[in-house]
């Protein structure tokens, strides 16, 4: 086993039972499968490993098995790139992000656990329609890089205390580096 310092990832179909009942079968299996390649693209194209596809949900990691140091910035772009791709099919996704410690089979395992996957879940399953939700390490590991607005603390099934969360709403517009320029 092996300690990490992860983003993890969740996204899922809004409404999909009332979309599945209302629907040709073989319709609803088109756009799910459009959904999970858009998804999957999307998480892949950010240096993201999809870990499990659940019903409808998709859960993925950034930093196993490879770690960058802006994983955290890497998630939520990737999640703001899904909720455009996904309206793009005519479908609504709610997203949870979250960043902890995780442990991790050896090698190039990808399968976590952690505290960071049961509040990025959480998250997710709290996120209204086309929002997407930051944990506090997540959005710590993103300041000054995404743009969010303040949500609050949320009360998190499972735990005693409510988790602060923030709203995901783009990328923040970086200032060029100035590079000081020294006569040799």
């Amino acid at each position: 086993m092996e300690r990490k310092l992860a983003t993890v990832l969740f996204v899922d179909l809004v409404d999909s039972t009332s979309f599945v009942s209302a629907s040709d079968p073989e319709v609803v299996r088109r756009r799910v499968t459009q959904f999970f390649d858009r998804v999957s693209s999307s998480i892949e194209r950010y240096g993201g490993t999809v870990e499990k596809f659940a019903g409808d949900a998709v859960m993925a990691a950034f930093g196993i098995p490879q770690a960058h140091e802006d994983d955290s910035e890497r998630a939520v772009r990737a999640a703001l790139e899904i909720l455009d791709s996904v309206d793009e099919l005519e479908l609504r996704a709610r997203i949870g992000v979250e960043a902890g410690e995780v442990v991790t089979g050896a090698g190039d395992s990808t399968f976590a656990t952690g505290e960071a996957l049961n509040i990025a879940a959480r998250l997710q399953q709290l996120a209204e329609p086309g929002q997407i939700l930051l944990g506090p390490a997540a959005h710590r590991l993103t300041l000054g890089r995404i743009e969010v607005d303040d949500v609050g603390p949320v009360e998190v099934r499972g735990r005693d205390e409510p988790v602060w969360a923030w709203a995901a709403t783009g990328t923040a517009v970086r200032a060029p580096a100035r590079v000081a320029v020294t006569p040799l």
